[in-house]
């Protein structure tokens, strides 16, 4: 039977290795969580600024960063792949035609059917 740790030794030989796709994995949640509630932009560019990190373009300045740049091919990997997945998710769900209940064309008509005074019958009287 294969536990955690066997599967972890045979994907990752070294302690580095581990903690560098840990950090990776961690770092494309938050990416993640960044563009599912809506913010593009800044989720896209922390994606960018984590990147650009692990391959060394900013230097490492703590052990954490070192570890990165140590073993950047598991922090990247894993970066993008969470990433990748949580944009892709976030906009398939979008796309589903019911959300909570309610679909997207009902929603628009239910608006279209109150007139422009805010009552029903669109006699204009209060």
């Amino acid at each position: 039977m294969a536990t955690v740790a066997n599967v972890l030794s045979s994907i990752f030989s070294t302690i580095p290795e581990l903690h560098s796709g840990q950090l990776g994995l961690l770092s494309g949640v938050l990416v993640g969580i960044l563009y599912w509630h809506g913010h593009h932009r800044s989720s896209l560019a922390a994606l960018s600024g984590f990147y650009l990190l692990a391959i060394g373009v900013v230097p490492a300045s703590t052990r954490g960063l070192a570890v990165v740049q140590s073993k950047p091919w598991y922090f990247c990997s894993l970066l993008l792949a969470t990433a990748l997945c949580a944009i892709i998710g976030r906009v398939l769900w979008m796309r589903l035609p019911l959300r909570h209940g309610v679909s997207r064309s009902s929603s628009v008509e239910s608006r279209s059917e109150v007139a422009p005074s805010g009552r029903a019958d669109g006699d204009g009287r209060r």
